[in-house]
C-alpha cells in the first residue's frame, strides 16, 4: 500500500511540474516582444461569422460563413521556432454562425456564399462535358449511381435511388463529402445519412445559353444535363474567367470556414 501512495505522490508530482512549468514558460511568452506584436495585430485577422440565408418558403440555403479569432497562445508556438510574427503562422480559433448549414442539413443549397467569388459544375449525364473537364483537368461534380475510380478533379454525387446502390455508393464514398442531388437522389436516404442536399439555381440546357450565362455570379452552381456541347461550355468558361471567379468542388463552395 505504501508503494501505492509513494508511486500516486510521484505521478502528482510529475503532473504538477509540467503544470508549473508551462504556466511559467505562457508567463514568459506573454512579455515577449513576439507575443505582444501578436495581440497588437489580432483585431486585423479576426472576422465575424456570417449567417446561413434560409428560406423557408423554398426550403432553401446559402451557407454562411464561420467567423475566427487569434488564438495567441498556439499562434505564439507556432512562431516562436521562426523567430519573428509571420501571418502565415497564424492560428485561429473559430466561431460558428448563429444559422448554419451544419444544423440545416434538411434543407436545400442553392448557391454558395457569395462572398468566396467561386463557382461549381455539377454534370449529369453528359460524357461530351465529362470528357473535355478531365482533358483541361477542371474541378467538377459529377452525379453517379454506382462507384468508379476517378481523377481529384472529380467529386462525387450520390445518383443512386435504389436503396441497395445508394448503401453501396455511401460506402464507397465515406471518406468524401456527402452530397446529394434533388429529383435525381434518394432524399429520404439521404437525410438518414445526414448528407448535404442540392437544388441548383442554375440549369444550363442547349437552349438557354445566354441566360445562364448573363446570370453567373460569385456562388453559382451550374447544372449540366445532356445536349449541353462543349462550345457552350466554352462560352461559359470565358464568361467566368472574365468575371475573375474560381471554379472549385461543391464541398469547398459549401465549405462555411472556407477561404476567408
Amino acid at each position: 500500500m505504501r508503494k501505492i501512495f509513494e508511486w500516486l505522490g510521484g505521478f502528482a508530482l510529475v503532473v504538477f511540474s509540467f503544470y508549473f512549468t508551462d504556466k511559467v514558460s505562457m508567463m514568459v511568452a506573454n512579455k515577449s516582444e513576439l507575443m505582444q506584436e501578436i495581440k497588437t495585430v489580432s483585431s486585423t485577422y479576426e472576422l465575424e461569422a456570417e449567417d446561413a440565408v434560409i428560406n423557408v418558403k423554398e426550403n432553401s440555403i446559402i451557407p454562411g460563413r464561420f467567423g475566427r479569432v487569434v488564438n495567441s497562445e498556439e499562434s505564439y508556438l507556432s512562431m516562436h521556432d521562426f523567430g519573428s510574427f509571420n501571418e502565415n503562422f497564424l492560428v485561429y480559433d473559430y466561431i460558428k454562425p448563429k444559422n448554419s448549414l451544419e444544423d440545416n442539413k434538411d434543407k436545400f443549397i442553392t448557391a454558395g456564399n457569395p462572398n468566396n467569388r467561386q463557382v461549381s459544375f455539377i454534370i449529369v449525364d453528359n460524357e461530351e462535358i465529362t470528357n473535355y473537364f478531365d482533358e483541361i483537368k477542371l474541378d467538377y461534380d459529377k452525379v453517379s449511381t454506382k462507384y468508379q475510380e476517378t481523377s481529384s478533379h472529380v467529386e462525387m454525387i450520390n445518383g443512386a435511388y435504389d436503396k441497395t446502390e445508394f448503401n453501396e455508393l455511401n460506402s464507397k464514398l465515406k471518406n468524401s463529402p456527402k452530397l446529394c442531388l434533388k429529383d435525381l437522389s434518394n432524399l429520404s436516404l439521404c437525410e438518414k445519412n445526414s448528407y448535404y442536399l442540392l437544388n441548383p439555381s442554375k440549369a444550363l440546357t442547349s437552349s438557354n445559353l445566354i441566360e445562364v450565362k448573363n446570370s453567373i455570379r460569385p456562388g453559382s452552381i451550374i447544372l449540366i444535363s445532356s445536349g449541353v456541347t462543349k462550345e457552350n461550355i466554352k462560352y461559359i468558361l470565358n464568361e467566368i474567367e472574365y468575371k475573375d471567379l474560381d471554379i472549385v468542388h461543391i464541398s469547398k463552395l459549401i465549405n462555411e470556414k472556407g477561404s476567408r
